[in-house]
């Protein structure tokens, strides 16, 4: 039955790390040990206050210190706001930075699978109609080969996909993953959100520098979002580190804005292209992609270029 639903990719393309360094392009970590280590770190710093299922409730800043109500009640003074709540931040709307926002009518669903065909630590994507589907390689599932899968679709399909019981589900499944890994199964439920490309007009306001989704928020495509976020963290932690006696100053947080704003704006808007390119439904487009993708990959310096531009390494 899987065989008979088995379809062929049209072009494969493979990008190989070793055709810019010895190095992988990357490593995945379950959420789950990313928030477990951190807490760890956190915990060995006597100068971190953790306070768990607290929020922000008001923010006001003024020239000389950010003032924020938490949820608890309890109110807060200091030098410095770094906002990392999110895509909906409510520290950035109640300091009315404007973002810009591009809806597709898309959703991802999220989910695990187990295959017979070994991964071999290769992450793929699949781009077709209504957008990607992207295989993650996670640690073997009761000695089966695992990955997890983000699935992109239009929104009506993705919910009718969501939908189906789990023996439809996994014939779908199949048959979108070209039998790349052999047949998959389900080995978890199934999770979907929309999305969304959206960034804000300022990465700083007084007093506030903003990071992560509460900066910026994209599709999952090419790895970009943990990436991303670190990258802020890195310029706000050096910036702060060469300006310890004025952290939070207007100086401090203006280059914050000048180091990373163009950088994510480019991130994004290259992935909005990709995006949409990956929805055209009509034959003409579709034939059109492939020869651009082809001819990307046909580039050699072309082609590393974007590879060390994913990892953000300037080239």
């Amino acid at each position: 039955m899987l065989a008979a639903l088995k379809s062929e990719p049209r072009i494969e393309s493979e990008f190989n790390a070793d055709e810019i360094s010895d190095q992988p392009f990357g490593w995945n970590f379950p959420n789950w040990l990313l928030r477990r280590e951190c807490v760890a770190l956190i915990q060995e710093h006597e100068n971190i206050t953790f306070q768990a299922n607290v929020s922000v409730s008001k923010a006001e800043t003024r020239i000389d210190a950010a003032h924020i109500t938490l949820s608890s009640g309890e109110k807060v003074t200091a030098r410095l706001l770094v906002a990392a709540d999110g895509r909906s931040s409510k520290v950035r709307n109640e300091l009315g930075i404007d973002v810009q926002t591009m809806r597709y009518g898309q959703k991802a669903l999220a989910f695990t699978v187990s295959h017979p065909i070994a991964h071999k630590n290769v992450s793929t994507e699949i781009h077709r109609s209504g957008g990607p589907f992207t295989l993650v390689p996670l640690p073997d599932h009761d000695g089966m080969p695992a990955s997890a899968i983000v699935w992109m679709e239009r929104s009506a399909e993705a919910i009718r996909l969501q939908e189906l019981a789990p023996d439809a589900f996994e014939a779908a499944l199949n048959k979108r993953s070209c039998g790349i890994l052999g047949p998959l199964t389900l080995t978890s439920a199934r999770t979907s959100w929309p999305i969304i490309s959206q960034y804000t007009k300022q990465m700083s306001a007084q007093r506030t520098a903003l990071i992560a989704e509460a900066a910026h928020v994209l599709p999952p495509i090419g790895a970009q979002g943990l990436n991303m976020s670190l990258g802020d963290i890195r310029a706000l932690y050096d910036l702060a580190k060469a300006n310890s006696d004025e952290i939070g100053s207007k100086a401090m947080l203006d280059k914050y804005h000048q180091l990373r704003h163009q950088e994510v704006k480019f991130r994004i808007l290259g992935i909005d292209a990709l995006n949409r390119a990956s929805m055209l439904s009509s034959r003409p487009m579709r034939d059109l992609r492939a020869l651009g993708l082809k001819a990307i990959y046909g580039l050699a310096p072309v082609r590393k270029s974007l590879m060390k531009a994913g990892l953000g390494v300037k080239a």
